[in-house]
């Protein structure tokens, strides 16, 4: 965390190098968030693009003596970046953004720009997802959502569970299915 504050102070002084340091360092998170994100008909690079102008504000607008972590701060402003990304892309009447849906929900309350409403529904929305998880999905497919969600390629998913990467596609897809049906049910 020290580290962070750092390299901000250092960025916000004129260093670029120290912000290319805090881009290289959580470009993992972003690419993370990012594919927690279903978007039908969008190319996964313009999401880690849109990813990365969140990470670009946080970077900015971090309050060097607040009591929050700069990571959890990064991933809210991430997070709510694409959130707007896909609320843009359905006031524009984009019909592959109104599809979107996030398969991922943020435990840590710490925002960019939430309202305490905002948060009582975000926790709710993480009980309501954790429990789909646990009763919707078999040990394998939480099993290979674990290994995506921190930050597995599928060819690295694929060579652990000993399947091929379309194998892992096909599994992902499905949960993204059954995450979205069951969301949608409650």
């Amino acid at each position: 965390m020290q580290d962070d504050i750092l390299l901000i102070k250092q960025y916000r002084e004129g260093n670029e190098k120290a912000m290319e340091e805090l881009l290289e360092k959580y470009k993992r998170l972003v690419n993370s968030i990012a594919r927690s994100f279903f978007l039908k008909g969008v190319d996964t690079d313009d999401i880690v693009q849109e990813g990365m102008i969140g990470l670009l504000k946080a970077i900015n607008t971090f309050n060097l003596d607040g009591k929050v972590s700069f990571i959890t701060y990064a991933h809210e402003c991430i997070k709510n970046r694409l959130l707007d990304y896909i609320r843009n892309g359905t006031r524009l009447k984009n019909k592959a953004l109104s599809d979107s849906v996030p398969i991922s929900a943020v435990e840590e309350a710490d925002s960019c720009s939430l309202t305490p409403e905002e948060i009582a529904i975000n926790a709710e929305e993480v009980e309501t997802l954790k429990l789909i998880i646990v009763t919707s999905l078999t040990n394998d497919e939480r099993k290979i959502l674990n290994m995506y969600y921190d930050g597995k390629s599928y060819s690295e998913i694929a060579q652990e569970i000993g399947k091929n990467t379309k194998y892992v596609d096909n599994v992902l897809q499905k949960i993204r299915r059954k995450i979205k049906t069951q969301f949608n049910k409650r």
